[in-house]
């Protein structure tokens, strides 16, 4: 059986200190299918330098400003040619024979479109383990959705559905990866995603890294944004979204490339029904809190605290 050709497009800015690892990591896996794309920013330390001594196994490369890291994926996927494809961040590096066990779960899973590693996330300072994770999987889409444990660099789709779905979105700084994720179950569910036992990636974290330089919030805000969309186009009800508008901080959040054909709406709504009615509750709006009560029970959705106990005696018991 042929093997599938799989690219890894390596976004980059200034990480001298850790491409070559990076690089050396694609290569190294020996893979006879490979393609190999560096995306830099016009990096002012010695990346170039770097690039330049594997050229020769580098399919296509460019050293120039870009908007940041999203632009530079989406440069990247423009030259892909691949089956499957991933980024591997300049700071992050694969783990020995990955290609190979990725290429099998190919053969076996015919019809996988999204396939799913572990990846090895550590301190690069101590070397310690933070912890080892592969994508969430829930029972369902909205689940899933509501519940995000993003995995990007253990994570490969088929380049016909990146591409069906536009690439990365560049509106997004931090977690253009989780929208990207969401939109793919919206539109095909998460019937085609192949989980993986196999170790894949390693993600390096570090004083530069994004994630610890300027903190959770941002990503958190983005994130937000992202829900904040999905409630307006799925007309989430007035007393809900208010709530949801009260929590999202303003974003440049912005996109025309969402199918939401897989997505349950009515248990999408009763997510955020169950995280609110307790605050419609506290502001005096018993109705419409025992409406979202309801709608938590019916889709299933109710979080079975001590809260929502509480306020079940409230609205039900005499």
């Amino acid at each position: 059986m042929q093997l599938p050709k799989i690219t890894l497009i390596t976004p980059s800015y200034n990480q001298g200190h850790y491409i070559e690892q990076t690089i050396q990591s694609v290569l190294n896996q020996n893979y006879p299918n490979l393609e190999y794309i560096i995306v830099d920013g016009g990096s002012t330390d010695n990346t170039v330098e770097i690039i330049k001594k594997y050229t020769e196994h580098i399919h296509w490369w460019v050293s120039e400003p870009d908007n940041g890291q999203a632009h530079a994926i989406n440069k990247g996927l423009a030259q892909t040619t691949g089956d499957l494809v991933n980024w591997i961040n300049s700071d992050d590096y694969l783990e020995p024979g990955a290609l190979q066990a990725l290429t099998k779960a190919w053969q076996d899973k015919q019809k996988g479109e999204v396939f799913c590693g572990y990846t090895h996330c550590f301190w690069d300072e101590t070397g310690d383990t933070s912890h080892t994770y592969r994508m969430g999987m829930k029972n369902n889409v909205t689940s899933t959705l509501h519940n995000i444990e993003m995995n990007q660099p253990g994570t490969f789709y088929r380049t016909e559905i990146i591409k069906e779905l536009g690439g990365v979105n560049e509106s997004l700084r931090y977690v253009f990866d989780n929208e990207l994720w969401m939109r793919y179950l919206c539109r095909y569910g998460q019937k085609r995603v192949v989980l993986l036992k196999t170790l894949i990636a390693h993600f390096r974290q570090h004083g530069q890294s994004k994630s610890i330089g300027e903190g959770f919030d941002a990503f958190n805000q983005e994130q937000q944004a992202i829900l904040q969309f999905l409630t307006k186009q799925t007309y989430l009800p007035g007393y809900l979204q208010k709530y949801v508008d009260r929590d999202t901080t303003e974003t440049n959040y912005e996109s025309e490339n969402w199918n939401m054909e897989q997505l349950n709406i009515q248990r999408f709504h009763a997510w955020f029904a169950n995280k609110y009615m307790v605050s419609l509750f506290n502001e005096g709006d018993k109705q419409n809190s025992k409406k979202s009560l309801f709608m938590s029970l019916k889709q299933q959705q109710l979080n079975w605290n001590r809260k929502s106990l509480g306020l079940i005696k409230h609205l039900l018991l005499p």
